[in-house]
């Protein structure tokens, strides 16, 4: 993408914007003010972990005694999922293995990537903030995504891109809005007939036949200036 990307995400909690920069340590103080209203209380542990790639992330809170399949299906169904494809998350110091407990996985500060497709691979990145103790029951809470990228359409500029052509891409520029991709159709034999794909908010846009996610299609799709949106999303396996 040769545009100016601003990336940015709503709090879950206070539904306030923050840059893709900021959000996390935002988000920490909420979970921080949660865990000093549990005394007494029965609670669970709880890791804060940030999913990257590129401009495009996840927030997420995830319950330390559930296992790394519970997040590699949800990455899955929110980013990733388009044909069954293997996947698997990785270290260059350790060996990760999907039954493998969230919590032991993922100490202070340790940074490991997840493969999606060993053929067209999406690799993104996690990284491991601080556990909490707290009173909650979900596997994994969507704390923040980034809002749907301001993408613009390669040619005409003007409009945001709603399509992508799979072919072009690999050559330079290839996103069009609704008129312009009318346009690309009448020079790209292969646009119509099978590369053109939806833009959509998951770095495995454009990859495979991948077409959006499952889970939180309020923030799934093309940009907009206004967006519907939940303020709670859960995922819930």
């Amino acid at each position: 993408m040769e545009q100016e990307i601003k990336s940015e995400g709503r709090c879950l909690y206070c539904d306030t914007l923050f840059s893709q920069s900021e959000i996390g340590k935002h988000l920490a103080k909420h979970i921080a003010a949660m865990e000093k209203e549990n005394p007494g209380k029965i609670v669970s542990n709880y890791v804060h972990v940030e999913v990257e790639a590129g401009e495009m992330f996840l927030q997420l809170l995830v319950k330390g005694d559930t296992t790394m399949k519970t997040i590699d299906g949800f990455l899955r169904d929110i980013w990733l999922e388009c044909c069954g494809h293997l996947s698997g998350f990785g270290h260059k110091n350790f060996k990760i293995k999907m039954k493998d407990k969230v919590e032991d996985v993922f100490l202070p500060k340790i940074k490991i990537y997840h493969d999606y497709d060993y053929g067209t691979t999406t690799r993104v990145f996690l990284n491991a903030k601080k556990q909490y103790q707290l009173n909650l029951k979900d596997k994994i809470i969507l704390l923040s995504r980034n809002e749907p990228l301001k993408v613009m359409c390669s040619l005409c500029k003007k409009k945001p891109a709603i399509n992508i052509c799979s072919v072009c891409w690999y050559e330079g520029a290839a996103l069009y809005c609704a008129q312009c991709s009318a346009k690309h159709a009448e020079k790209c034999e292969d646009f119509e007939d099978y590369a053109k794909m939806p833009v959509v908010n998951s770095p495995r846009m454009g990859e495979c036949g991948y077409s959006g996610g499952s889970i939180d299609l309020e923030r799934d799709g093309t940009y907009r200036e206004k967006t519907n949106r939940s303020k709670k999303e859960y995922f819930k396996p």
